[in-house]
């Protein structure tokens, strides 16, 4: 007997994907004015592999996640552990990640970029990986939920 369709997983990666996709090329738009590289072609075309490198990194972070609380599905069961683990993996990633990009040179913050005291880079771009996966997650375990109870 063949295995039943399990629409959840293939509709969490869509979910998932969509939410973050959306959430983060509005960050990028609204923070492109605290990067040096802002200009006409940086709106138009460098936002979108951004957007879509952040949509990436929330995969990476949901997968670590899963990891370190033992459970691929954890997003069913959202609390304030998940919360917890979710801030703590993409604080971590945030940091890492932002440095990597500084120091490499893919972009420089011009003044108007608050910067993180001690960690030394920029709040906005922090943020971005710190926040938007948990909105992301918290929309997408609102609508699976919704749609698990039909």
């Amino acid at each position: 007997m063949n295995e039943p369709h399990n629409p959840t997983r293939k509709s969490l990666i869509i979910w998932i994907s969509l939410i973050a996709f959306v959430l983060n090329f509005i960050w990028e738009n609204l923070h492109a004015g605290l990067y040096e590289e802002y200009n006409y072609f940086m709106k138009s075309i460098y936002f979108l592999g951004c957007t879509i490198g952040d949509v990436v990194l929330k995969f990476i972070i949901y997968g670590l996640v899963a990891v370190a609380l033992k459970d691929r599905c954890w997003i069913r069961n959202f609390n304030f552990k998940t919360i917890v683990t979710v801030l703590l993996i993409a604080g971590m990633f945030a940091f890492v990640a932002e440095w990597v990009a500084i120091e490499l040179n893919f972009w420089s913050y011009n003044e108007k970029m608050p910067i993180v005291p001690v960690l030394e880079v920029g709040l906005s771009p922090f943020l971005a990986i710190v926040v938007n996966p948990i909105l992301s997650f918290i929309i997408t375990h609102k609508i699976i939920s919704t749609r698990d109870t039909r």
